[in-house]
């Protein structure tokens, strides 16, 4: 894994000196080595972690033996092993051991989208031809490593973070309301937006070519669009068989390293089941690491005990309260350089670091939920809407209207104030209003954007904002309507689009800044391509039937795992977020989001924080994530901007 960051001149030579200050801003994500290479437009400069031929000679940039074309590659490619023998034939010759070398002679070889085709990996790299002057960028099919880039009329900038593109002199920093919205709303930016303007992230499973002038050309070569769902024609043990056959692959090659690998253990059934299988199916003797919360609600340590002792793991387990997690903030909007909302960022950077201590490389269970059904929110959001097809829209957007009227804030605080029991703590209030929301839905498009609203609506943001109907949606999975009709046709276009947005825009975002913060590199087996066209291609009764979650994976685990664990409610990986605000970090909240500090940073708009702060504070059940999305945006501009 490493850090990649350079320059494309359309009209005079890229600055050698501020490509060195982009690889330097990522030195975090490659500390073992560098590497800078500047002639004439073109500036590439590298950052290595070394996980395979720990050598010099796996220094990049790297060329071929004609040297006509350069590569900086941040990654893993797992089957280079199985790839370099067939280019050695065709008579190209290796001077190390690494994937980068066979990644570059492939491409040298076959072009392109041919390679792309044989890579089994995660991956983003930069590319420069000589022969045509093209830089070519490219990006995982998943989108596990992320590659970002910023043009103007003079020059492309690109990094592996937002946080090297800050580091060239010419980098603007103006902001895109579009982008900020996304954010408000969901926690991240969607797509290919980030909150900067001309600023963007290469989607997953694309290349992007530049040539000298500037002109460009963005090619898909994967999507999951492309698989059906209930295409696999086999049963349900064929389709057992055929998990079990993938998962014997996809983990054996995220073992292969040459420096020591450990496993995230939340308790869960995702990470319960990679840990099974590479204990059992694998043999593999690995450090187990998990975190643990002080309060019960959020606390799954017992059950990764649980686990531990089923397969006889070797297991760290290591706590976090309220005064940890606040240490933590300041350094959570420095790893995020990109203002982002999802708070269990704070638990896995404080995860990452303590695995870091024992480990370079970590094995990870993110894309199982989406992958193989195990949010309760698909089941529940799929009667929803059926509910809500039994009545007039006209109908359920005036009773929505009528209940909006009400007191309710004030009527659920008082019924909350006499409650003693921390069951009677959720943020009711901010139910109430979701579920006003759905009530004013048209179709199933809006309805999935509502399920994935985190913050402000779509269509208030802009008051937040100061400004006037920002387009936050244009452009992204958000606006897609479900791909078939049928029983279970939004089900898997709620997947589908979780899939695209939740888990690349946020959970891999978390997981790669989190780890790479710490040099730590971390590899994701459930996200190998090949088990994501498998999952996407079952029918859904395999994976969920019955209020049964993720049928095939616990099937495969009943051997091994008890009861308890495969039987229990399923928990996010997140924090007290309600009642750390009423509580520790109210002063905190205060602090940043004054009149003062809001007027300082001068973005948002003072009369609707002070409102939104006030309104928590005062009443009892109301939506902790609008605070901390306004908290964590102001962090974020007093550190960037």
């Amino acid at each position: 894994m490493c850090g990649i960051a350079g320059e494309l001149g359309f009209h005079g030579a890229a600055d050698p000196r501020a490509v060195r200050a982009m690889a330097d801003a990522l030195v975090h994500r490659g500390p073992d080595d560098e590497g800078l290479y500047c002639e004439g437009p073109i500036g590439l400069g590298h950052r290595r972690l070394s996980i395979q031929d720990l050598s010099p000679a796996g220094r990049q940039p790297m060329w071929t033996e004609d040297r006509s074309l350069t590569i900086v590659f941040n990654g893993e490619v797992y089957n280079f092993k199985e790839i370099r023998p067939e280019l050695e034939i065709l008579g190209y010759r290796f001077l190390s051991g690494t994937d980068t070398e066979v990644v570059l002679n492939a491409i040298h070889c076959w072009g392109i989208e041919k390679a792309l085709g044989k890579f089994l990996g995660m991956f983003a790299f930069a590319i420069w031809d000589a022969r045509t002057r093209s830089l070519t960028l490219a990006r995982d099919r998943v989108g596990v490593k992320p590659l970002y880039y910023h043009k103007s009329p003079k020059r492309l900038l690109f990094g592996s973070e937002i946080k090297a593109l800050h580091a060239h002199p010419e980098f603007s920093r103006e902001l895109c309301t579009d982008g900020l919205g996304q954010f408000f709303c969901f926690g991240y930016a969607v797509g290919e937006k980030t909150v900067y303007r001309d600023t963007y992230k290469l989607p997953a499973g694309h290349f992007m070519s530049f040539d000298a002038k500037g002109d460009s050309t963005l090619t898909r070569y994967w999507s999951i669009d492309n698989i059906e769902r209930g295409s696999f024609r086999g049963t349900e043990n064929d389709a057992v068989d055929r998990l079990t056959e993938l998962c014997d692959s996809a983990f054996s090659y995220r073992l292969v390293s040459d420096v020591p690998v450990g496993v995230f253990l939340s308790g869960g059934i995702d990470s319960t089941f990679l840990a099974t299988f590479l204990k059992k199916r694998l043999n593999a003797d690995l450090e187990h690491i998990t975190i643990g919360f002080d309060n019960p609600a959020f606390d799954e340590s017992e059950k990764a005990a649980q686990v531990a002792k089923d397969l006889d793991l070797r297991h760290t387990i290591n706590g976090i309260d309220a005064d940890k997690a606040q240490s933590a903030l300041p350094n959570f909007v420095d790893i995020w350089d990109e203002p982002f909302g999802d708070t269990s960022g704070i638990p896995t950077s404080i995860l990452c670091k303590l695995a870091r201590d024992s480990v370079k490389v970590a094995l990870s269970a993110d894309g199982g939920d989406e992958l193989f059904c195990g949010y309760d929110s698909y089941p529940n959001y799929d009667k929803l809407r059926n509910w809500l097809n039994r009545f007039p829209f006209p109908l359920r957007k005036a009773a929505a209207s009528t209940i909006n009227a009400l007191p309710y804030r004030a009527l659920i605080s008082a019924g909350l104030s006499l409650q003693n029991s921390p069951s009677w703590n959720p943020q009711w209030s901010s139910r109430l209003e979701k579920s006003l929301r759905i009530m004013s839905v048209r179709d199933a498009a809006e309805l999935t954007q509502v399920m994935n609203e985190k913050g402000w609506e779509t269509n208030s943001v802009g008051t937040l904002l100061n400004a006037v109907d920002p387009d936050v949606l244009t452009g992204t999975v958000f606006k897609r309507t479900p791909r078939a009709n049928g029983r279970n046709a939004f089900f898997d276009h709620m997947m589908r689009t979780d899939f695209q947005a939740f888990l690349a825009d946020d959970i891999m975002t978390k997981v790669d800044r989190a780890s790479m913060a710490v040099s730590l590199e971390c590899r994701d087996p459930l996200l190998d391509h090949r088990l994501v066209e498998f999952a996407f291609s079952l029918p859904l009764e395999y994976i969920y039937k019955d209020g049964e979650h993720k049928r095939l994976m616990k099937r495969i685990l009943a051997p091994w795992i008890s009861q308890s664990v495969l039987q229990a409610p399923k928990r996010g990986f997140s924090i007290p977020l309600y009642d750390w605000l009423r509580g520790p970090w109210k002063e905190l909240a205060y602090q940043h989001l004054s009149v003062q500090s809001v007027r300082r940073v001068g973005i948002l708009n003072e009369q609707a924080v002070t409102a939104e702060l006030d309104a928590f504070y005062r009443y009892r059940g109301g939506r902790a994530e609008k605070v901390m999305l306004m908290l964590l945006f102001q962090l974020w501009a007093e550190r960037w901007l």
